[in-house]
């Protein structure tokens, strides 16, 4: 059956510059919203302080600021660390803190006094192997506050309805830097596609914007994925849909994902723009760059089975340094055992890499716009 024909629109332009697609493209001042650039910072920790004088509530802003001192002390001291002895338990309560201090920002608690870490790691069975038989144990907020469904809460909008138990082996494919790793490891296929542009159109006549994902063909033969199989292993089926194209980058064909529902716009188009974003942004994984283009995006494309128990990209980097920080603190004798075996060089890519992914995405949830390293010249 031939594809559908994609829906007639143009680029959306803001004062003759291009709507380029990204997690915080427009910035609203005292009136409207407005194109905004992207910050470069070599220390994501004052982008952070700053954040939080500027947007959290009055009565947080004491408390917001305490957890991001000590969270950056904690970051601190796992930089000198032992790769496997504390940094895993170090970075966890780094960005435990920091979760705390976003929370706070967002003014979803006004206080934490007594809290929990909402995550439970367990051996099922109990004799079984570690990491391959290790879940957690997500617990919502209520009655206690729980930090995690607290932070899941603050990114994705709505948290837990029930008590969910994740494998481990199901987060850490999850995690994006180190997943061929973790491919070679598991024998398992790609799962993060690359998305080569992601299209902001518009209608005027029908005052309507919508979003298309573009990508290469190629790709998806290479790792032997179906085109259907893409919006379904994504998350997205029902919301697009495939449509005929004849784009080539370089001889290499463009596949294209439309929107199916336009959001539509009443007098400027950019107002609604961050509705736009937010239609995909926790379906869509960022790998942050200090070279352009500075930001890539991804598809993570499980198995349907697995669809359930996929996390918000900062979510899931957490949940993964619960379990690690739990294993290096309560059960050290065992982490030898894990980076000895099949799975322990993408353990230590992640160690390696990880924290300062979550850093700038985080510094990004702050400011409410990109952030990325500035180059080093």
């Amino acid at each position: 059956m031939p594809l559908p024909a994609a829906r007639a629109g143009s680029e959306l332009k803001v004062l003759d510059r291009k709507v380029d697609y990204s997690f915080w493209p427009m910035g609203r001042t005292t009136r409207r919203y407005g194109l905004q650039s992207r910050l470069f910072a070599t220390d994501p920790w004052s982008v952070i302080r700053h954040s939080i004088d500027q947007r959290s509530p009055a009565g947080a802003k004491t408390q917001a600021q305490a957890f991001r001192a000590q969270s950056q002390d904690y970051f601190r001291a796992a930089e000198v660390a032992g790769l496997f002895t504390t940094k895993p338990v170090l970075l966890y309560y780094s960005f435990l803190n920091l979760v705390k201090a976003f929370v706070l920002t967002k003014g979803l608690r006004p206080e934490y006094a007594a809290a929990f870490h909402g995550l439970k790691e367990r051996l099922q069975p109990q004799n079984g192997r570690e990491l391959f038989d290790s879940t957690l144990e997500a617990i919502p907020s209520n009655p206690n506050v729980n930090i995690f469904d607290d932070f899941l809460r603050a990114i994705r909008g709505n948290g837990l309805a029930a008590n969910v138990t994740f494998r481990v082996t199901t987060i850490l494919p999850q995690l994006l830097q180190g997943h061929r790793l973790w491919c070679a490891a598991s024998r398992e296929g790609e799962r993060f596609i690359e998305l080569s542009r992601i299209d902001v159109l518009r209608d005027p006549t029908t005052r309507s914007l919508w979003l298309v994902l573009n990508i290469f063909e190629d790709d998806l033969t290479r790792l032997g994925v179906a085109h259907n199989q893409v919006l379904q292993g994504a998350g997205l089926n029902g919301r697009f849909r495939e449509v005929a194209s004849t784009e080539t980058v370089g001889q290499r064909r463009l596949l294209k994902f439309e929107q199916m529902n336009p959001i539509v716009y009443n007098h400027r188009p950019s107002d609604r723009v961050p509705q736009l974003v937010d239609t995909i942004k926790h379906d869509v994984w960022a790998n942050v760059l200090s070279f352009p283009p500075y930001r890539k995006y991804y598809v993570y494309v499980s198995p349907l089975a697995e669809r359930p128990f996929v996390l918000p990209q900062p979510v899931s980097v957490l949940a993964f340094f619960y379990y690690l920080g739990s294993i290096t603190r309560y059960k050290p004798q065992k982490i030898a055992d894990l980076v000895d075996g099949d799975y322990g060089a993408q353990l230590q890519e992640c160690v390696v890499n990880l924290p300062n992914q979550f850093l700038y995405l985080l510094a990004s949830e702050f400011a409410r716009q990109d952030v990325t390293r500035a180059a080093i010249v």
